[in-house]
């Protein structure tokens, strides 16, 4: 089925985490995305492996890479000869985007940069993404998505005053970079169809971060003051935290606004006498008694599970939430009736199976957009794309092969790290816990 970006073909030219996450969006959006892997250098295998184990192929088996490599068609190229770069420049020709995600300059140095690539193909659209962009004194500096959550500013507010900055936990910063990116180059695309002109695109990271930092930045430009760890709590509002539930490790999350919430909020705890006190009678009085509110509050939310807690908390309008782990999050009934895991079947030699991975928080009425394929083998479309696309011969495509321009296995394969045991992960205390039944839990079996 047709996306809403059928006919735009795009030159997948990145690795790591954000980029991969644009271009397996415009896939999911319908585009033919080409992604380019060079078979000299291995792919990152330092991820998770199905069932544990890396397997005969690790390098087609690693997960992180097949999550953001989904919808994509794999193709390999030797860049470092004149043939392979020559073949770069023939897809160019006959495509609409190029990103990229290399050191400012190497493109321009191997003749695929911008001003380069333009001359083949005049309306083109080309994305360098880049850690600081192409101009500014750290323009070559090198940088990825979890030093650059740090180094924007974030940290200024995730953590607790006693302990110091911290990071998010997950490839929240690339994610959210590869979105963004995903709205320059729809933008350009939007351009072009009005002017039939294509453009360069340079993309920074470090200041997409530093957009997350606007109110904090409006603050110091206004009032000359700076920030501060605050934990969970907000600098304003109170009650804002997150408070423990019945169970192991159970919690909810309650952020109060206004009176009338923190009125509905009582009338949910059965009006304690405690809650009339003048310490909470207003917004400003119970922000500066937080410490004892949040006591209160957690003495009240212990004897209570936190789903029937959320339930009660929200049918009085009062914003709250239960914390969840990633399995609970899976299984949650509201995430799965949106269909917002998509289940994807992998080629059977991979020993992978039928795998969920994660969509997209939107759903668009007219044009489907949903995961096309799982993520390519390494050099899995080769011939498809140099003869099909190209136009190359057979012979021609044999002699890429015997020439190291292409190839469907790594040259120099890097053997994965032995993966850790899952008990020695727990008592290691880098997992919480695992189950041995999960294929059941997550409703597949094990030979799909």
């Amino acid at each position: 089925m047709n996306g809403p970006l059928s006919g735009i073909r795009v030159i997948d030219s990145t690795t790591m985490v954000a980029m991969p996450t644009a271009t397996h969006i415009l896939g999911d959006m319908g585009a033919e995305v080409i992604k380019i892997e060079n078979h000299l250098s291995p792919r990152g295998e330092a991820g998770t492996f199905p069932d544990n184990d890396p397997g005969a192929r690790s390098w087609d088996r690693e997960g992180n890479f097949n999550a953001v490599q989904r919808s994509k068609l794999g193709i390999t190229l030797n860049l470092r000869s004149d043939e392979g770069i020559a073949t770069f420049k023939e897809l160019a020709r006959v495509s609409d985007v190029i990103v990229e995600n290399n050191r400012a300059g190497s493109m321009d140095r191997l003749g695929l940069g911008y001003e380069d690539l333009r001359q083949e193909k005049p309306d083109l659209i080309y994305m360098s993404n880049t850690g600081f962009g192409y101009t500014g004194p750290w323009r070559q500096y090198a940088g990825i998505g979890r030093m650059f959550e740090l180094t924007c500013g974030l940290s200024q507010f995730t953590g607790y005053p006693d302990e110091g900055p911290r990071r998010v936990g997950s490839s929240f910063f690339d994610l959210h970079v590869g979105w963004t990116a995903v709205f320059a180059i729809l933008s350009a695309l939007l351009y072009r169809r009005e002017t039939g002109r294509g453009q360069w695109i340079d993309f920074a990271m470090y200041q997409i971060g530093a957009s997350t930092m606007g109110d904090a930045i409006l603050d110091f430009v206004a009032n000359n003051r700076n920030g501060s760890l605050k934990g969970n709590r907000h600098p304003y509002f109170a009650p804002h935290g997150v408070y423990p539930c019945k169970g192991d490790d159970k919690w909810i999350a309650i952020a109060v606004e206004n009176d009338q919430q923190w009125i509905s909020l009582s009338r949910v705890m059965g009006n304690p006498s405690w809650a009339e006190d003048d310490k909470f009678s207003d917004a400003f009085s119970r922000w500066k008694n937080q410490d004892e509110l949040d006591e209160q509050l957690r003495q009240w939310t212990k004897d209570y599970e936190n789903l029937e807690l959320h339930e009660q908390l929200q049918g009085e309008g009062v914003p709250a939430g239960p914390v969840l782990n990633n399995k609970e999050l899976f299984l949650d009934p509201h995430v799965k009736e949106r269909g917002f895991y998509e289940k994807i079947t992998h080629d059977a030699d991979l020993e992978i199976g039928a795998r969920y991975y994660f969509g997209r928080a939107w759903k668009m009425s007219k044009t489907p957009v949903f995961i096309r394929r799982p993520g390519p083998t390494l050099g899995q479309h080769n011939e498809f794309v140099f003869a099909e696309l190209l136009g190359l011969t057979e012979d021609q495509v044999d002699e890429m092969y015997e020439l190291n321009i292409t190839a469907n296995e790594p040259l120099n394969p890097r053997p994965p790290n032995p993966p850790t045991s899952l008990e020695k992960q727990v008592e290691d205390g880098t997992l919480a816990g695992y189950d041995l039944d999960y294929m059941e839990t997550l409703e597949l079996e094990q030979d799909e």
